[in-house]
């Protein structure tokens, strides 16, 4: 009696016992060939996203970018210095929280990755060190 009670508590009937032994010989009888998911993760699509903030309230979205795997870069050529500072002092809180990178590309240029995205090099010397075509 407590067997049955336990069973209907936890929404198991005694005819499940029977059906084990029929569901282990579906398996057997499957089509090989047939592909299944082993799960429903998908990896997103990578983007690097391109963003100007104007104030410091602006790098809590920044922020969410980098949480959901993109990759930012932040042009801030409108944004006072002070400001420059705390947002930049967010965002890398934020890329140590997610072990990411950051790097500052020109003066008020920066780029964030997160941690599936690699940076080879240093991205400000190799902008400089590029030769210049004239014509």
């Amino acid at each position: 009696m407590a067997k049955g009670i336990l069973n209907n508590l936890f929404g198991f009937n005694e005819d499940a016992d029977n059906n084990v032994f029929d569901q282990k010989n579906d398996v057997k009888n499957a089509n090989p060939r047939k592909v299944l998911a082993m799960s429903d993760k998908r990896i997103p699509d990578s983007k690097i996203n391109i963003v100007e903030p104007r104030i410091f309230a602006d790098a809590k979205n920044i922020g969410n970018k980098l949480m959901s795997g993109n990759a930012v870069l932040m042009k801030m050529e409108n944004v006072n210095a002070t400001t420059i500072r705390r947002i930049v002092d967010f965002i890398s809180g934020t890329v140590f929280a997610i072990d990411g990178n950051i790097q500052q590309i020109d003066d008020k240029v920066y780029l964030c990755t997160p941690k599936n995205y690699a940076i080879d090099g240093d991205v400000k010397q190799q902008l400089y060190d590029r030769p210049e075509s004239k014509d």
